[in-house]
């Protein structure tokens, strides 16, 4: 049966591995055909920036650029102009040029601090979601994202918590704070990936540094109630039962619907019957509001983080 198992799923790998290739290569063709294919420019700047606004609609991001950049070349004076620079922004978001749409984007709010899209916090958003669009997704064939490098997910959040600090009431605000959950819970999940990884190998000292941080950072997050459990055992394994205790304290009284609650006060009934003597826990810390700044990561460099 296991021989069984292992013909099969190496045909089933294989097509994987064909439906990727065959999803890429039919962008590529039809990047390819979209770069060649003539347009028609219009007479007037007004004109081929309607036509680039129509061929955006149409999912023709290479077309608009064409039709953003003749307004910007043969009009260099017309009130349209900023408007096809933000246009070929767009194009580039759409084409999945991330980079090249930041840089529009901020240079546009250099450019036109006062234009009605950088007023309205459209820019800021669009540089947010950009660099939102730049974490590794979890696919199927590949490694889960929080065991990747996080410098994506940490731009992410540094420019969408800009962004909601600046323009928390815009009309993109919502869509700013979706984005932000998702991703502190992206943060958390790696810093509980690195924590397990520590606590596996024995050094127990930065999986303690790496629960704390994600409990203090990211109070918010889905992982918050698990979190929890895992420190305060650690703590009781280590020996110190008044951090454990306070840990499955906060679990029972943050998290009252938890399915952890019934263990948690186990662990409370232990505790409080062999360690009599602790002083009265303190009141629980404030809880750090989403998206807020991040303190610096626990200093475990003598700990290698996993690749």
């Amino acid at each position: 049966m296991h021989f069984l198992f292992r013909r099969l799923s190496v045909p089933l790998t294989l097509l994987r591995c064909s439906l990727v290739v065959a999803v890429l290569y039919l962008a590529g063709c039809a990047a390819f055909v979209e770069n060649f294919r003539p347009v028609i420019y219009g007479k007037t700047a007004k004109e081929n920036y309607e036509k680039g606004i129509r061929s955006m609609k149409g999912e023709s991001s290479l077309d608009a650029a064409k039709y953003f950049n003749y307004v910007r070349q043969n009009w260099p004076t017309s009130r349209w102009v900023p408007w096809a620079e933000l246009g070929l922004a767009d194009s580039a978001f759409s084409r999945e040029a991330y980079i090249e749409a930041i840089d529009g984007y901020k240079t546009f709010i250099a450019s036109h601090p006062r234009h009605p899209k950088t007023v309205d916090g459209y820019c800021a958003f669009k540089i947010g979601e950009s660099y939102f669009k730049q974490i590794p997704s979890d696919f199927f064939v590949l490694p889960p994202s929080y065991e990747k490098d996080q410098g994506p997910v940490i731009d992410a959040q540094r420019e969408l918590t800009s962004f909601l600090d600046r323009y928390g009431q815009s009309a993109y605000a919502d869509s700013g704070r979706k984005l932000l959950a998702d991703v502190i819970q992206r943060l958390a999940d790696h810093e509980l990936y690195v924590a397990r990884y520590y606590l596996e190998r024995g050094r127990t000292k930065a999986a303690i540094g790496r629960l704390e941080y994600v409990v203090r950072e990211y109070p918010r997050a889905r992982r918050d109630a698990e979190v929890l459990m895992m420190l305060g055992q650690v703590y009781l394994k280590q020996g110190e039962p008044k951090d454990a205790r306070d840990a499955f304290r906060r679990l029972v009284i943050e998290h009252p619907d938890d399915y952890r609650i019934e263990q948690a006060k186990i662990f409370l009934d232990y505790i409080a019957n062999a360690f009599g003597d602790l002083p009265p826990p303190a009141p629980l810390p404030p809880r750090k509001s989403p998206g807020a700044s991040r303190s610096s990561v626990p200093d475990d460099s003598e700990l290698l983080p996993p690749e």
